[in-house]
């Protein structure tokens, strides 16, 4: 085209044909003029469609990341109950002390101790603020939202509790209670029986003991808090973790 407008302009010139020779001119430049436009426009697409193949992925891993969430505390939560629905079985047992075999009673005792911690899988979050990453999510109300869960999900003070809970009062309770007898040192393949002054377990006594029922109490309550807490986490997990699916889907 350009060629074109270049021949008549030379034929113009060489007709003396100054006006029209303007004319033809102008309209070259403005066909360079509108092929840079062009060029920036599919240049400034280009770049759009690359921002956004990287906001795509940045969510589908942020998608991905969440799920590991919302499967970290269903299992959390399983593993609890079932935790808490065995004691509550060995519990049960003190309504007939003298059938119990105290070792195996002890032993799945164990069960005060053990707790479960929610930990959000957040890697690709924290890779994404530390780079500036953040920013490919166009939409602000997403990405507000994101921040929002993860914040929340890192201040689980339930988890925190419960740690302190178990570590600070339940276990000095467990040792004094359960443990420091021959039967709790059998449950662990000790038999001191003939080098200790240790007197058996009183299952009996127990169901008496203060202190034991303050240890149950503690775990019960601080457990069952701790589920309460990871329920309301994975209800948010679950609502961002839609969001950014229908995002995605409006990217496609």
């Amino acid at each position: 085209m350009l060629k074109f407008f270049r021949k008549i302009r030379q034929n113009l010139l060489a007709e003396k044909k100054i006006s029209r020779y303007l004319l033809y001119a102008i309209g070259e430049i403005i066909l360079v003029v509108i092929g840079i436009l062009i060029a920036l426009q599919l240049n400034n697409y280009s770049e759009y469609q690359k921002e956004r193949d990287k906001e795509r992925a940045l969510l589908t891993n942020l998608s991905n990341e969440i799920g590991l969430d919302i499967l970290q505390i269903d299992n959390n939560t399983q593993l609890s109950q079932e935790r808490l629905s065995r004691l509550d079985s060995t519990l049960q047992l003190l309504q007939q002390t003298d059938n119990i075999d105290k070792p195996s009673f002890i032993q799945q005792s164990f069960q005060f101790v053990i707790d479960q911690y929610f930990k959000s899988n957040s890697g690709i979050f924290d890779e994404a603020v530390s780079s500036g990453k953040m920013s490919y999510v166009q939409n602000e109300t997403l990405r507000q939202n994101i921040f929002d869960y993860y914040r929340n999900a890192r201040e689980d003070d339930n988890d925190g509790t419960a740690r302190l809970v178990t570590d600070e009062l339940i276990t000095p309770i467990f040792v004094e209670t359960l443990f420091l007898n021959p039967e709790g040192f059998s449950s662990l393949g000790l038999n001191v029986q003939n080098i200790s002054d240790l007197q058996s377990i009183n299952l009996e006594a127990l169901k008496t003991n203060k202190d034991f029922w303050k240890m149950v109490l503690l775990k019960f309550g601080s457990n069952r808090e701790q589920i309460v807490q990871w329920q309301q986490i994975k209800v948010q997990a679950q609502k961002v973790k839609k969001q950014i699916e229908e995002e995605l889907t409006n990217l496609n």
